[in-house]
């Protein structure tokens, strides 16, 4: 009815797309009051008024899905007539041309105005934010609106209210679409040794539900592996380390780290382990080799990366970078309380002074020194908790939304 072509079996359907935009329909939609939540979403691609009615258990679902539907469909720039048992949906869009040329990548979230240009000139539709009233379906139709011909961001408010039915609604989502890198928000979070960006990125990334890229875990892993191979941290064994680099196997799962399928989560995390990094990250041969394995991290829905030349190097085009500082003592007393909780022995003048050297070397190495990005904002955490550095954070980060 709205133009598409559709095959059927016994248990597949095969959807292709027809006209477009699509046709609007007037439709009793009394027998598929749910499939009725997606078609409202597609009557934003359409062109004229659709209407369907005989939805009055809409009222009576998660929500009064009615009133939900209208509501957030108008923050989208449609415009909306609801009553008892129905619904009247207007497009937000005027001036449809060929629509996406058949085969190209729709844009998502906040994707390049480019692919918006292509298929003709965009008029009301609006970026938003969707409540979705802890009622799946509102969360799954609305994603589609992410696919709009303006290329502008769509955020779904607690995706993970999808678990009732579809708990990984969104990663299936995601494995259907192809979007540009540069259209993958990355928060960077550069900073020296013990600074705490670790353990921020991890809070935050789990906040935003984002993946999570522990760049200095690769360096460590790189520098496990040449201890283990027998190969100096240094200028002589650089080519080997080089080729080794490139064909490691590494994975970061369920809070594990493995290499070769070998859980090499503690053994990396060793002091001895982390001057070897410092020194194998001074060596240009190998930080080229880990670049492309760092670009990799970057998917949907976005990535938070923790290291010392994110923001500079790796992911230039992140919308935030942050930069931490912390003083070499307070950074000390951290790593040794770390240290001494896990039942590692050490001293504070032996830490600080381990500090001191690896600042010293990270700062003045040729490639990829450390240093703070022109754009990235400081944050100096030597006297906030964990908690208010998140906070401070995802403030930073809201404020860079267009909602």
């Amino acid at each position: 009815m709205m133009g598409a072509h559709v095959i059927s079996g016994p248990n597949w359907l095969e959807v292709r797309r027809g006209s477009w935009p699509l046709k609007a329909i007037d439709l009793d939609c009394n027998h598929i009051p749910d499939a009725a939540m997606t078609l409202a979403v597609m009557a934003l691609y359409a062109t004229g008024t659709s209407t369907l009615r005989n939805i009055a258990s809409w009222r009576v679902k998660e929500t009064d899905r009615l009133a939900a539907m209208a509501c957030e469909l108008r923050k989208l720039g449609a415009t909306v007539q609801e009553g008892a048992d129905f619904i009247r949906i207007t497009p937000p869009a005027t001036g449809f041309a060929a629509g996406p040329p058949q085969g190209e990548t729709a844009p998502s979230g906040g994707s390049a105005v480019r692919a918006a240009t292509s298929v003709g000139a965009i008029s009301h539709w609006q970026a938003a934010s969707i409540h979705t009233y802890d009622d799946h379906r509102m969360a799954m139709c609305f994603a589609l609106a992410a696919f709009n011909p303006a290329g502008l961001p769509v955020r779904i408010v607690d995706p993970k209210c999808v678990a009732k039915t579809f708990p990984d609604y969104f990663e299936a989502l995601f494995s259907l679409v192809q979007t540009p890198a540069q259209a993958i928000p990355v928060i960077c979070i550069d900073g020296p040794t013990a600074s705490g960006k670790g353990t921020l990125a991890a809070h935050v990334a789990q906040q935003l539900g984002f993946h999570l890229l522990d760049s200095g875990a690769l360096y460590r892993i790189t520098a496990l592996a040449a201890r283990r191979a027998g190969l100096m941290p240094d200028a002589s064994a650089e080519p080997a380390i080089d080729e080794m680099a490139k064909r490691l196997s590494i994975e970061f799962t369920a809070g594990r780290v493995l290499m070769g399928g070998d859980d090499v989560t503690q053994a990396i995390r060793t002091e001895e382990i982390g001057m070897c990094a410092s020194a194998i990250s001074a060596l240009p041969e190998v930080r080229e080799a880990l670049v492309a394995l760092q670009h990799g991290f970057r998917c949907l829905p976005g990535l938070v990366a923790d290291g010392r030349d994110m923001g500079t190097v790796i992911f230039p085009d992140a919308p935030l970078k942050l930069f931490l500082t912390a003083s070499a003592e307070q950074r000390a007393q951290r790593r040794f309380k770390q240290l001494i909780s896990k039942g590692i022995s050490t001293t504070l003048d032996a830490l600080y002074a381990d500090l001191q050297a690896r600042d010293a070397r990270d700062t003045s190495r040729s490639v990829a020194p450390l240093k703070p990005a022109q754009d990235a904002r400081l944050l100096d955490n030597s006297a906030l908790s964990i908690e208010e550095s998140v906070s401070l954070v995802l403030h930073w980060w809201q404020g860079r939304q267009p909602f």
